[in-house]
């Protein structure tokens, strides 16, 4: 990597002058990935499966649908310090709103895990079907 000298610095009690180093910036390690090899999308491909169904505790439960009952967690206990933006967007992907970058059904699916468990928590509690259907209204509208 080559420095850029940006400035000098001047000193005024007879140091000799100090160069100012502008580093340039590493170049993005991942492209477009419409200019990946096959190789490399297949790899991501893996890597995304394998983030949405392992679990660090071992156990059968992925770290995807955990994060996502800890996250109904901390709305039920009214956490102050909750991403809202999370929140939403989780709620949407439970509730098959869309996608994501993995299908909620596929990563319940390939765990063996009933995909309606999280979304019956979620229409049975009215503070989260509440929210759920500001999720619904702001996203799709109405038709009133």
């Amino acid at each position: 990597m080559q420095t850029e000298v940006a400035a000098w610095q001047l000193d005024m009690f007879d140091a000799p002058p100090a160069p100012i180093a502008r580093v340039q910036a590493k170049p993005d390690p991942l492209p477009d990935p419409q200019l990946w090899s096959e190789a490399v999308k297949d790899k991501m491909v893996d890597a995304l499966i394998s983030l949405a169904t392992d679990s660090r505790r071992g156990d059968n439960m992925p770290e995807s649908l955990m994060d996502c009952a800890v996250l109904f967690s901390e709305r039920l206990k009214h956490r102050k310090k909750m991403e809202l933006e999370d929140y939403r967007a989780t709620l949407g992907w439970v509730m098959e709103f869309w996608n994501g970058a993995l299908p909620y059904r596929f990563v319940c699916q390939i765990n063996g895990v009933d995909p309606e468990i999280l979304q019956d928590v979620i229409l049975s509690n009215p503070l989260l079907r509440r929210d759920l259907e500001e999720v619904r209204r702001e996203c799709f509208g109405t038709l009133l």
